[in-house]
């Protein structure tokens, strides 16, 4: 009897085991104070570290500074309750990127009655991307119906006061026979009545009133393009080539240069060499990239100035996609920034440097007008990274 149950004890345990260490998610142990005691072999498969530089770690050197209170909370509720807790935070890949994973843990007595935080934790990444992705393309296609419909009814009245205000500065001049003539006729002289115009500021005032109905008629333009979707224009490009182009492009572009100086940047040029053509809006593709080099170069502008300034553009292929990175080492930006980027009237600038709508409608014309995704992932002190996925098509 006593061989028998000897037998189950160890077929049981072997059973336990294989599962414990063939399971898809993670599997761990922890002490009282935080420290590793086991982890199952998935966790190197998921986050990329030997086990090795795992147990015996405390579990903060692994978890985002953020989140840290938000486990710790978690553990001692468990150690005094003894009642399963679940959390959700980001822990660090070997490669030094962050991943979401939701932990369940209870307190676990083993047969020598040591006392440990036994848990559970799955990746979960790639679903909470999907389910921002979902939240936000639903948000989008509200707002883009709401800003073409806002663009066209703006449109008119626009129109009309840059017509009238053109007109005005016309029927002054004394270049137009007809104005000298109507001057003439209610014994009035027109160089005189310039003169006066431009004593009080009045041709001033009209210059402005024409400057500010220009602004608004871009944005209502970016608007319009926010909007609608459209594939004019793809053809299929050598993306290391396009990029080299975008570069001299941005390089050469007036505000860029003299506000943000561009030409201070050290740029970085990572391409891979195994990319085939890739399917592109080019004119389309150019606005995404020139306004993310555009607020890479003017967040570099606003970093720290012992810091030499750098953009590092960089190709991949992943997952049947081809991959553009953007990243820089400027100031970076918070969660709750980084959450809203591409919201169409978001922005951080000051009032009449930027109008909020750069990043929405790059957003727009790289997911409908390419079918692709954008992202961007940051913090503070840190830089910021855009990542733009583009499907690869079979060409012809």
């Amino acid at each position: 009897m006593v061989q028998k149950a000897t037998e189950t004890f160890f077929k049981s345990e072997s059973r336990y085991r294989m599962l414990v260490e063939n399971s898809c998610d993670i599997i761990f142990s922890l002490d009282f104070e935080g420290r590793f005691v086991y982890v199952s072999p998935a966790w190197k498969n998921i986050l990329g570290h030997e086990l090795s530089e795992v147990v015996g770690h405390n579990f903060r050197e692994f978890v985002d500074p953020e989140d840290i209170p938000r486990c710790e909370d978690a553990f001692m509720a468990v150690i005094r309750s003894n009642a399963m807790q679940e959390m959700t935070y980001r822990v660090q890949h070997a490669d030094g990127s962050w991943r979401r994973h939701t932990t369940r843990v209870n307190r676990h007595r083993d047969e020598n009655g040591v006392k440990t935080i036994f848990g559970t934790t799955h990746d979960v990444t790639e679903r909470f991307l999907f389910e921002e992705l979902i939240s936000r393309t639903e948000k989008m296609a509200m707002i883009s119906g709401m800003a073409a419909g806002m663009a066209h009814e703006i449109n008119n009245p626009l129109g009309a006061i840059l017509q009238h205000a053109q007109n005005i500065e016309r029927r002054v001049s004394a270049d137009i026979p007809a104005n000298v003539q109507a001057a003439a006729e209610v014994g009035v002289n027109l160089d005189l009545v310039r003169a006066y115009m431009q004593k009080r500021g009045i041709l001033d005032f009209i210059s402005h009133i024409r400057s500010a109905g220009m602004k608004a008629s871009e944005i209502i333009t970016n608007m319009l393009q926010f909007s609608r979707r459209s594939d004019a224009g793809a053809e299929y490009v050598n993306l290391s080539t396009f990029l080299d182009k975008v570069l001299e492009l941005a390089g050469s572009d007036y505000d860029m240069k003299k506000k943000y100086g561009f030409r201070r940047i050290e740029l970085q040029r990572l391409y891979a060499a195994d990319l085939p053509p890739i399917l592109l809006s080019v004119s389309g593709m150019e606005q995404v990239l020139l306004n993310i080099l555009s607020n890479a170069a003017q967040a570099l502008a606003d970093g720290e100035p012992s810091q030499q300034p750098r953009i590092i553009v960089r190709t991949r292929l992943a997952k049947g996609m081809a991959l553009i990175d953007i990243e820089d080492n400027g100031p970076g930006i918070d969660e709750q920034t980084r959450r809203r980027i591409f919201e169409p009237f978001f922005t951080t600038k000051k009032i009449g440097v930027g109008t909020g709508l750069g990043l929405s409608v790059a957003y727009e014309i790289v997911t409908k007008g390419h079918r692709g995704m954008i992202a961007v992932r940051s913090k503070p002190g840190k830089g910021s990274c855009f990542t733009i996925k583009l499907p690869l098509q079979e060409t012809a």
